[in-house]
């Protein structure tokens, strides 16, 4: 493990690499939405779906693997190595004619999703305890900051150069952040020659089958929702999920070096953290993803809950929702060190409800929009540093970025999930004079369904034992003395915080 850095400059350094490194993996997203209609007409609707959606399910499939493999050979190492895979994965995307090619370049993209599971872990190695809860709170916020710039870059790129400039800015983001990283970012490479040698052994088959069956629960369900529980995609997709968190868990049981410790998974710290973040992030992205649409929606007799803005001009009513999230992000730091990780995790769950059901009552003045948006995202940047500094406090330095990468797993099936299913919710209950898909009940009752999720979320973080003192920045999970231990595949036993 590295040891934490002194100097408050470095620091800084530090921090400012690591945000601009994890601010590809939301630009991934945010930057391509407004590309959707350019991709359509030259792939058609299922092409431009398939193009939004496959960088998220790489990326639920590569995250265990990444963290493991961070734990083992180093976090710079893999940072600087799945970013230069996103470069060229953004590369081909830029120069792609063709659907195959742009798919797969998206593929390749999905290789930066762990990058803000391993920022985390590199967090906690590489600064002092006390200020750990906050840097990984300002690491969050480059989620924020994607909220802000992301409409406005996105459609100013797509209406100048098509689809292709929107992976042009990320190859050429890439390419910059990429020398800075390797300058910046301490070494944590590790001897090949250890007493502990037997830790490195990576089970690679082991985090594959637990991401496989994470991206089949999140094409099952979306699935289901547009197609219904016994449509063959659904059936297929989630008995495959079913087959392949089977494999994984007979092949991991009884290993001494699994891919990720079933006793780690199953312990409550983490089991409730992961549940808490699905049921966060279903909400907090399906209300982003629905806003978007609803204010794109095109006026119609009858329909008084539609706005018909261009892409460019829905980004002017909406960029408070990324600066709530920029703040939120610090600030859900600071809180966490001062009154815990759970309590600021209840707040941001808190906000998060109330921004949606704001939506679904949402009035046509563009200030409610931009006070409502503020609501929510503040309570969006506020719920990703509750929940690194949760994880950080539930798992032992050595398991840092294994942790952290079962977060950004449930982080990513709650967001793919969330917009899928609720995406659903709004096309299959229309209402109005021309059975318009974009109808006023739709909106209303997917935005509830979010506030809902926000609230179930809010229910399970309630019921945390874990969290409720002030963040230590993990040193609580690497004390000897620690209360309670969870067993490893090893026969060994890891420190767990309850």
């Amino acid at each position: 493990m590295t040891p934490p850095t002194d100097s408050r400059v470095r620091q800084l350094g530090i921090l400012a690499v690591l945000v601009l490194l994890t601010e590809t993996a939301p630009l991934e997203v945010s930057l391509v939405y407004p590309a959707a209609r350019s991709l359509a007409q030259s792939f058609g609707s299922a092409g431009a779906d398939a193009v939004t959606g496959m960088v998220s399910l790489a990326a639920v499939v590569c995250i265990p693997l990444l963290g493991r493999i961070a734990d083992v050979v180093g976090k710079k190492r893999v940072l600087l190595y799945s970013g230069a895979i996103f470069a060229t994965g953004s590369l081909l995307c830029a120069v792609a004619t063709a659907l195959p090619l742009l798919l797969f370049g998206r593929l390749l993209q999905g290789a930066v999703g762990g990058a803000l599971a391993v920022a985390y872990a590199m967090v906690r190695d590489a600064f002092p305890r006390h200020r750990v809860p906050v840097a990984l709170g300002i690491v969050s916020s480059g989620i924020g900051i994607s909220a802000i710039i992301a409409p406005f870059l996105g459609g100013a790129l797509v209406d100048r150069y098509g689809y292709h400039g929107v992976f042009w800015f990320l190859f050429l983001l890439s390419a910059l952040v990429l020398p800075l990283g390797a300058v910046a970012l301490p070494d944590d490479r590790r001897p090949v020659d250890t007493a502990r040698s037997g830790h490195r052994r990576l089970d690679v088959l082991g985090a594959l089958l637990l991401g496989l069956a994470a991206a089949a629960l999140v094409g099952g369900l979306g699935a289901a929702v547009r197609s219904g529980w016994a449509s063959p995609g659904a059936v297929g997709a989630l008995s495959s999920a079913l087959l392949l968190a089977l494999g994984f868990w007979r092949r991991e049981r009884n290993r001494a070096h699994p891919a990720v410790d079933l006793g780690l998974l199953t312990a409550p710290a983490v089991r409730s953290t992961l549940l808490s973040a699905v049921l966060t992030t279903a909400g907090t992205s399906a209300a982003s993803y629905l806003l978007a649409q609803l204010l794109q929606t095109p006026r119609q007799a009858g329909l008084g809950y539609a706005f018909g803005l261009t892409a460019l001009a829905a980004a002017g009513w909406t960029f408070t929702l990324g600066l709530g999230s920029l703040a939120g992000g610090p600030l859900g730091g600071y809180l966490a060190r001062r009154r815990g990780p759970r309590s600021t995790a209840l707040m941001a769950q808190a906000l998060v409800a109330i921004g949606a059901l704001g939506f679904a009552a949402l009035p046509g003045q563009r200030g409610a929009v931009l006070f409502i948006s503020l609501v929510f995202g503040l309570g969006t940047g506020l719920a990703y540093a509750s929940f690194a500094n949760l994880i950080t406090e539930a798992v032992p330095a050595e398991r840092a970025a294994t942790g952290a990468a079962l977060i950004a797993v449930a982080n990513q099936l709650g967001a793919a999930a969330g917009a899928s299913a609720l995406a659903s919710v709004r096309t299959r209950y229309p209402v109005g004079p021309t059975g318009s898909v974009f109808a006023d009940s739709g909106y209303r009752l997917a935005f509830t369904c979010a506030a809902a999720a926000a609230l179930l979320a809010l229910l399970t973080t309630w019921r945390m034992r874990h969290g409720r003192a002030p963040a230590t920045g993990g040193a609580a999970t690497s004390r000897t003395d620690a209360p309670a231990t969870i067993p490893a595949g090893d026969g060994s036993t890891t420190k767990e915080m309850i």
